[in-house]
């Protein structure tokens, strides 16, 4: 399926649209060619049934009154797609009034996140007028909408309302120079940044979904590559106070948006309603024996000593070496400059389209 037999099918959806009846429907499509759903076979075909199957749908529904329109733009590079939706948005500003702006992504975890990092700093009047929908596109999926195109592309057949979601800002030392960075789904430090990593490396020569294959790499070699040293860590709740205190050595910290999450294709590393999981660190042989159980979301029942799950809305680490930062399956390096890091959850800063 190509990106452009995407934008035809979705026309046809919104001349039949009944969300946001009083206002015109502008969407911009930002895909992304190379993403699995267009260029693997099964994938593409699976898409292309749904998409056959919500016209079908739309056909029986009365035509739409306002406007729709749909605008593809493809992304060409890595950083392309928060390029496009700045420029969306500046251009947005030469509309009529009461248009609705719905900024849709098909491609992976990576075009979203770009494209929701666009959105995140809009002044409220400006902000009130946006909305996302991601699209499962990619071969993971996890930040969009849903795992099919019926789900998400379904609330378009019916009322709809714009949802303001929260987000997870990262906000490293400034001293070390960079900037805050923000995480719609799960951010993390440790080993799943680096499988996911190394899973990204591998999808430019061979396309596809190798999450599972780095996984239990990751349980033998993760710390060779990055030797573990303890982590300070202070976790608070919204009212500021501290819930969770320590400095052990740890494989893995990470902070959902929500609990009950998931990233690397479907496991759920967030099983229940608490948002943050700590995994400590323990021997090559424990990591082999749990992997499995961890990546299915048996986290509970395994003990205090090997796995906590909690609830914070804000994290602050000390850490005095380099370690890997994972945010909605991008990564970055981070050095001992970037420490004391904080990851916290923001107010609603933009929004999503949701069955009224």
């Amino acid at each position: 399926m190509q990106p452009y037999e995407l934008a035809s099918s979705l026309s046809r959806i919104l001349a039949h649209s009944p969300a946001f009846p009083e206002e015109c429907l502008t969407v911009d499509l930002i895909a992304n060619p190379k993403a699995g759903g267009f260029t693997r076979r099964a994938y593409a075909k699976l898409r292309k049934a749904e998409l056959a199957g919500l016209e079908a749908e739309a056909a029986k529904l009365p035509a739409r009154g306002p406007a729709a329109r749909v605008r593809l733009h493809l992304t060409e590079r890595c950083g392309h797609a928060g390029e496009i939706a700045r420029s969306v948005i500046a251009e947005s500003r030469m509309d009529a009034p009461r248009t609705r702006h719905i900024v849709m992504t098909a491609g992976g975890d990576g075009t979203a996140l770009e494209t929701a990092s666009a959105l995140v700093d809009l002044p409220p009047k400006e902000a009130e007028r946006f909305c996302m929908l991601r699209l499962p596109m990619g071969t993971g999926n996890d930040g969009s909408e849903g795992r099919d195109l019926r789900a998400c592309l379904g609330r378009l057949l019916g009322p709809a309302r714009a949802l303001p979601r929260r987000a997870i800002r990262v906000r490293p030392n400034p001293a070390g120079g960079r900037f805050p960075m923000y995480s719609f789904n799960i951010a993390s430090l440790g080993v799943d940044a680096f499988i996911c990593q190394m899973t990204n490396r591998l999808k430019t020569a061979f396309p596809g979904d190798s999450y599972k294959f780095w996984v239990d790499v990751a349980s033998v070699f993760y710390d060779l590559a990055w030797p573990p040293a303890p982590l300070a860590l202070r976790a608070f709740d919204a009212a500021g106070a501290v819930v969770k205190e320590f400095e052990k050595a740890c494989l893995l910290v990470a902070q959902g948006v929500s609990g009950r999450r998931q990233y690397g294709a479907n496991k759920p590393i967030l099983p229940d309603e608490d948002n943050v999981c700590v995994i400590y660190q323990m021997s090559t042989l424990k990591k082999l024996a749990l992997k499995d159980r961890l990546a299915s979301g048996g986290h509970r029942g395994l003990g205090p000593e090997i796995v906590e799950l909690l609830s914070a809305d804000r994290l602050e680490f000390r850490y005095d070496r380099a370690i890997l930062l994972q945010r909605d399956g991008e990564v970055d390096e981070l050095s001992a400059a970037d420490f004391p890091l904080v990851m916290e959850l923001t107010e609603p800063c933009y929004s999503v389209v949701e069955p009224a």
